[in-house]
């Protein structure tokens, strides 16, 4: 597990992009995000070397372009009618060689290798606050592959709102700077549980030093205090279901903040409360990037909820250029 911690993503280095430290928001911040959006994430495709040396055969679209064009796409819905005159615009500034089709769009949406590069660019954008952050908040999400399925009058209406029609977005977000460090994305019918080590673990890798973590009762099992104890995260605050007990604890921290929040249960709520940080993020995920799913393919869903991600971050980073 310590080798684990120390192994760092050799790809990740930090964009050239200079930040306002400390923090300070654009008072201008709304009238400006559209092109701080543009400046940001072409910064960032810009800085990684995406295209592949092609020796024999049709040259191949450039990684580049496809995914610049994919962001521009996404902050307008997916809508390549919409997003095309902007597309056009970073093509006679010069920003993109080529300006692709949407069939070419639609046909890189759905491949594993965009979807492992969304990945991968979410983490590197939550690398401007690798020195200021060490709480992480972890929670899940469904968004729905149709416009409306029902489900929204309660909250857990699973008679009208089928999980087999949604898609699930995983993500561990920063508590100072609220981006997201990690996202990852699986059907809706899987359980939040099985989605906790590779984001708790992917944020440690990338360096982040986290010292608290905060999750909801998906995640309480007495196997994720002891991976977080062997993380070194010092204050786990995963909170309990009603039948917990503290018998048979596979970790100590487990014993000892079960009985924290019995004893005093004023002293856990202090440092939980914080929790609610992540519910915002999802909130403002859904209502400005839409709260439901576009594509219909497999694969192009979790882009696509990547590329919601990824867009939520690169607006942050924004505010602070």
């Amino acid at each position: 597990m310590k080798e684990d911690k120390q192994e760092k993503l050799a790809e990740f280095e930090e964009p050239k992009l200079s930040l306002q430290f400390p923090l300070k928001q654009d008072i201008h911040q709304l009238e400006n995000e559209k092109q701080k959006f543009i400046e940001v994430g072409i910064n960032l495709i810009d800085s990684l070397s995406l295209n592949e040396e092609q020796f024999i055969g049709r040259p191949r679209a450039s990684y580049n372009d496809i995914l610049k064009s994919l962001l521009m796409m996404a902050f307008h819905g997916l809508s390549y009618r919409r997003a095309k005159t902007d597309i056009l615009n970073l093509y006679s500034a010069n920003l993109i060689d080529s300006i692709p089709k949407r069939s070419t769009l639609s046909k890189y949406m759905n491949e594993e290798k965009t979807k492992k590069l969304l990945e991968k660019l979410i983490q590197q954008t939550a690398l401007f606050f690798r020195d200021d952050e060490d709480t992480l908040i972890v929670d899940s999400t469904w968004l729905s592959t149709r416009m409306y399925t029902g489900g929204y009058v309660k909250v857990h209406d699973k008679t009208s709102h089928n999980y087999v029609n949604t898609r699930k977005l995983h993500i561990g977000v920063l508590k100072n700077s609220k981006i997201i460090a990690i996202a990852k994305t699986s059907t809706g019918t899987v359980h939040d549980n099985k989605l906790f080590k590779p984001l708790v673990t992917g944020a440690v890798k990338n360096g982040f030093d986290i010292k608290t973590l905060l999750a909801d009762k998906g995640y309480s099992s007495k196997d994720n205090y002891f991976l977080c104890t062997s993380l070194n995260i010092k204050n786990i605050f995963i909170d309990f279901k009603k039948s917990a007990g503290i018998k048979r604890a596979k970790s100590n921290a487990w014993r000892e903040q079960l009985s924290l929040l019995r004893d005093y249960p004023e002293i856990w709520k202090e440092t939980y409360r914080y929790r609610v940080i992540v519910e915002g993020v999802i909130s403002t995920i859904k209502r400005k990037f839409l709260n439901h799913i576009r594509s219909r393919k497999d694969v192009g869903q979790e882009c696509e909820l990547l590329l919601k991600c990824l867009m939520y971050n690169l607006t942050i980073i924004g505010k602070y250029s």
